[in-house]
């Protein structure tokens, strides 16, 4: 699949960094998967505690949309903003710079699997459409003890809105994105890990807009292309984008909102603080 974090741009049938011809076809995109600053903060509002925040870590941070959404959103909070690609993390120091939120922002260069994090030191982690490089379960448990007691996690994925796909939708998942899973069962999947699920909910049409209307401009943008890798890459999102419009009631883009289980049962206040 095609729309997703600069961590690792999803090609068919790959799972490695992509070739130049991804990059020039996604490099001038305002964002690397479908979201916008509505949806980030919607989710951000669910997470328990969100005034205690001091300490952030945006895992596949693209082109830095969700990292400044954070930064402004949490004033108190000092954010790592993670991301393999080197040209995209000088955009993130520079977009920082220009909103002025520098001083609470440092962008990494970094695989987000391997990352050096001292236990217990994170506050929140946030993965909007970067998880499923590393895959749901795995990542859930490189988080866990990053994370203080209590700490938060929330990422975006793409997933199966309804009990059965249609045929066509179906077979192109199974190529495109075979680790795709209901909400039912990420939700199980994060229990599973140590997490409480505090908020699941579907991304809005107006969130995959704001990635698949500027992409569909910059596949006009490149239609007499000569490179046979950008044609290619082409191909496959004008085929994504007919798939993902076509069957738009049964698969798209979920947040998820969790909580690291401490054994704590009902002790949280009104406010959503944790208990000290």
């Amino acid at each position: 699949m095609l729309s997703c974090s600069w961590e690792g741009l999803r090609l068919p049938g790959c799972r490695k960094e992509p070739g130049n011809g991804t990059y020039e076809v996604f490099g001038p995109l305002p964002q690397g998967a479908p979201g916008n600053d509505a949806s980030t903060l919607r989710a951000l509002d669910a997470v328990p505690g969100r005034d205690a925040v001091r300490r952030v870590f945006d895992l596949g941070a693209g082109h830095g949309r969700t990292t400044v959404a954070l930064a402004r959103a949490l004033p108190d909070a000092r954010i790592t903003a993670v991301e393999i690609h080197a040209p995209f993390v000088e955009r993130i120091a520079e977009r920082t710079r220009e909103t002025g939120l520098a001083d609470r922002v440092r962008a990494e260069c970094g695989d987000m699997a391997k990352t050096d994090v001292a236990a217990g030191s994170i506050d929140l982690i946030w993965a909007e459409g970067s998880i499923y490089v590393v895959g749901v379960e795995r990542a859930l448990a490189l988080w866990r003890p990053w994370l203080r007691p209590g700490g938060g996690g929330a990422f975006s994925d793409f997933v199966q809105w309804t009990g059965d796909l249609s045929k066509e939708a179906r077979a192109f998942w199974a190529v495109e994105y075979p680790d795709m899973a209901s909400e039912d069962a990420i939700r199980s999947r994060a229990e599973a890990a140590g997490y409480r699920v505090v908020s699941s909910s579907r991304m809005p049409k107006e969130a995959h807009d704001a990635y698949y209307v500027p992409l569909e401009a910059r596949i006009t943008e490149l239609a007499g292309c000569a490179d046979s890798d950008v044609r290619k890459v082409l191909d496959g999102i004008r085929r994504e984008i007919d798939v993902v419009r076509r069957f738009s009631d049964e698969a798209g883009y979920s947040f998820f909102v969790l909580r690291r289980a401490d054994g704590r049962t009902g002790a949280e206040g009104a406010n959503g603080r944790p208990p000290a």
